[in-house]
């Protein structure tokens, strides 16, 4: 296949690679060109030569910015971008992003390839409510679109974004009992996290959210334009609404954090 020129300043050059598995993806007469440039990304720079059929987790947790996981992933094989491993016993996906959403959405649009079903994100979080402190966690069941990769996914700027509520339940409840501080409700996703202004905080602490930051409302439009179950577990790192950060990556409360979600993965709640 051809050149393709420049994309981002990077040479690209199409390449169908031997994927094991025959489907859709793979009739390139019958793609169109978003269809041809999602398997593009998921070919050459998500999976990068290894076979996403071959990538077996059912549940994937997607980590933005922060390294939760790698280090702890027991027999732990790479397909690119992606890592398989084993976790409390239980076969799970762990992929790391950047801040922001240019690579998450070549990420989640590639699943489609694999037989990832779950997704449970990874991050940290700003606080908007006085009562949450540094070191809690808020699991996200829903998100303020506040960016732009969502208005392409079906929703409107300012508009809500459901996760999957049993699954937010579900995980909310067991790190309960594992006596985690843990709050659950509604965020709000930004795109332009220093201009988080004083208006715009008391906006969003009156309209009772519980935290900000950067990816949740994007992850939740791709899981569900895609069909796939999402939420989001958060680490708060600062209060705006108290003019409070912290150190809590440093602390303790961040393995504590790592082990509530490790937990989860490794119990019943989740698909094998």
């Amino acid at each position: 296949m051809k050149a393709r020129g420049w994309r981002g300043g990077i040479s690209v050059i199409a390449v169908r690679l031997p994927f094991t598995e025959l489907s859709a993806w793979n009739d390139e007469l019958n793609m169109n060109w978003e269809q041809k440039f999602v398997r593009f990304v998921a070919e050459r720079w998500v999976f990068q030569k290894s076979d996403p059929h071959a990538f077996r987790p059912r549940t994937l947790l997607l980590a933005f910015g922060e390294d939760f996981i790698s280090p702890l992933l027991e027999k732990h094989k790479h397909f690119g971008t992606f890592y398989s491993g084993y976790v409390g016993g239980r076969l799970i996906g762990y992929v790391r992003v950047p801040p922001g959403t240019v690579i998450l959405e070549g990420v989640m649009r590639s699943l489609p390839l694999t037989r990832v079903d779950t997704i449970i994100g990874l991050g940290t979080c700003g606080a908007l409510q006085s009562d949450i402190d540094c070191g809690d966690i808020i699991i996200a069941d829903a998100a303020q679109a506040g960016e732009c990769l969502s208005a392409h996914y079906g929703f409107e700027f300012g508009q809500m974004i459901a996760a999957d509520p049993g699954l937010s339940g579900s995980l909310t409840g067991f790190l309960r009992r594992q006596g985690k501080k843990v709050f659950q409700g509604p965020i709000v996703t930004t795109g332009a996290v220093f201009r988080e202004t004083d208006e715009l905080l008391r906006s969003w602490n009156k309209a009772g959210f519980l935290g900000v930051e950067l990816e949740a409302a994007s992850m939740f439009a791709l899981a569900n334009y895609l069909g796939v179950k999402s939420t989001m577990a958060l680490m708060v790192t600062d209060n705006p609404v108290r003019n409070e950060t912290s150190e809590v990556l440093r602390s303790p409360k961040r393995e504590a954090f790592i082990a509530g979600i490790t937990g989860f993965v490794g119990s019943p709640n989740i698909p094998a």
